[in-house]
């Protein structure tokens, strides 16, 4: 299962799995608000509910990393915004080779 972003946790079957989904729940709520889960009583969940809330997790940890993504994607297009206008704020004016040229609209 997907822990964070390059980041997977095997889930093994059999006798392991409730301990390593109990361990995949903690870390990943984690991960995901900051704080490890409270308040919940594992022994109460079945194995069933388990991988229905490591899913859950799991589907939070994907949306994450997508608000991530275009989170970084939107940073890059705001600095290329950037220095495209800083870059044309400096660009020299155009020479005419006419020294004179403009002088009428320079006095007015």
């Amino acid at each position: 299962m997907k822990f964070a972003e390059g980041w997977t946790q095997e889930i093994r079957s059999g006798d392991g799995e409730r301990d390593d989904l109990l361990s995949y729940i903690s870390d990943t709520h984690k991960s995901v608000y900051g704080y490890r889960p409270r308040g919940w009583e594992t022994g109460s969940w079945s194995i069933e509910d388990l991988r229905a809330e490591a899913k859950r997790l799991e589907a939070d940890v994907v949306q994450e990393i997508e608000r991530a993504h275009s989170a970084r994607a939107r940073e890059a297009a705001e600095q290329v915004a950037h220095h495209l206008a800083y870059a044309a704020a400096f660009k020299p004016a155009v020479s005419t080779h006419k020294p004179f040229a403009n002088l009428k609209e320079m006095v007015v």
